[in-house]
């Protein structure tokens, strides 16, 4: 009994995707939304070398715009290549704390040093969705993106062994030399578009170029792009 409920599931969900939307005409549009980053990859303890233990923290916020194409593959509606120029602002949160004084100032015992930092990205996702005759859908495709820039926020806790108290400081910087330029990677993802164009994705975007310059480190730690990208958007159809 549960084989056959199991297989006649499948079967609905098969012949929904067979009698996709009409595919129409192709569209174009504009896309934007939030994108929830942050690396992943091997030993990222050691990102700030040995004399440091890091800790990763939460997703970092920010936000992505796109200029966004659909692009029909059949003429039943059941591939659509959707193609975007987005601008996306991905990036990572992170602690680290001081394991000895060797990179310490003068009788400073302790720092920790709270990270967040903004990689701003120019991508192109190129991805193939495969339609449902109710506008749901699903993608999978390639993401190659070059960064435009970076700036870092950082808050420094310090302990002093002297008479000094306890110190916080701020600071920024646009500095970028330490980030590879290309990145290279992969999505998934489903959404839901409507006849008249509305849309609304959720995508999961994973890099494979290490972000991270880590050549001076030992461990050499592999730290790649990890996304939760939130869109929503409008596309017209092109021609009559």
């Amino acid at each position: 009994m549960v084989k056959k409920a199991v297989l006649a599931v499948a079967l609905a969900a098969l012949a929904s995707v067979a009698h996709a939307q009409n595919p129409g005409k192709p569209r174009l549009g504009l896309k934007a939304g939030a994108t929830l980053a942050r690396l992943t990859g091997n030993e990222l303890d050691m990102l700030a070398g040995p004399n440091y233990r890091v800790q990763l923290g939460d997703r970092h916020t920010g936000y992505n715009v796109s200029l966004a194409a659909t692009i029909p593959l059949s003429s039943t509606g059941l591939f659509t290549v959707a193609p975007e120029l987005q601008l996306n602002h991905k990036g990572y949160k992170l602690t680290q704390t001081s394991l000895n004084t060797t990179e310490l100032g003068e009788s400073e015992t302790l720092r920790i040093n709270t990270v967040d930092r903004t990689l701003s990205y120019l991508d192109l996702p190129v991805p193939v969705r495969v339609n449902t005759n109710g506008g749901v859908y699903f993608e999978l495709g390639p993401q190659v993106g070059y960064l435009l820039g970076s700036s870092t926020d950082t808050e420094t806790y310090s302990k002093f062994s002297d008479s000094r108290k306890e110190a916080t400081t701020k600071a920024s910087s646009d500095a970028s030399g330490d980030v590879a330029k290309w990145d290279f990677g992969a999505l998934a993802g489903v959404g839901y578009q409507s006849r008249n164009g509305l849309t609304l994705g959720l995508r999961y975007n994973r890099g494979f170029q290490t972000v991270l310059d880590t050549k001076a480190i030992e461990s050499k730690p592999k730290s790649a792009n990890d996304a939760v990208i939130l869109q929503v958007g409008y596309l017209l159809q092109l021609g009559k």
